[in-house]
């Protein structure tokens, strides 16, 4: 069975979690499956903290990966919620920004 959990990395008082899938008999910072994001608690930026690639959690979810306890939580926290049945894992693409794009000028007259 394939489960999404925390693999252990940091220091003593400085911990930093990478969210894994991982097959459930390794050990906790074993051999990973895929990575799929990363949780540093130090950080004071309460939105920064977390970094989930959400496509892939929710592929792992629809093929039956089990999320342990505390990536449960982050998950619930985030809004990532595994993928109706019938629905596609991948999220749609958010529109390209309109202000992304540089606003139509008038051409400089050119210099002779």
């Amino acid at each position: 069975m394939v489960r999404i959990r925390m693999k252990s990395f940091g220091r003593r008082h400085r911990p930093f979690f990478r969210i894994c899938a991982m097959d459930a008999r390794s050990p906790r910072d074993g051999r990973a499956i895929e990575e799929l994001g990363h949780h540093d608690p130090m950080v004071r930026n309460v939105d920064a903290r977390t970094v989930l690639n959400v496509n892939r959690i929710r592929y792992w979810l629809s093929v039956g990966a089990q999320p342990s306890e505390k990536v449960q939580a982050l998950l619930t926290r985030y809004g990532v919620t595994k993928p109706a049945p019938g629905e596609d894992w991948k999220l749609p693409e958010p529109p390209a920004a309109a202000a992304a794009e540089p606003a139509a000028t008038p051409a400089a007259p050119a210099a002779s």
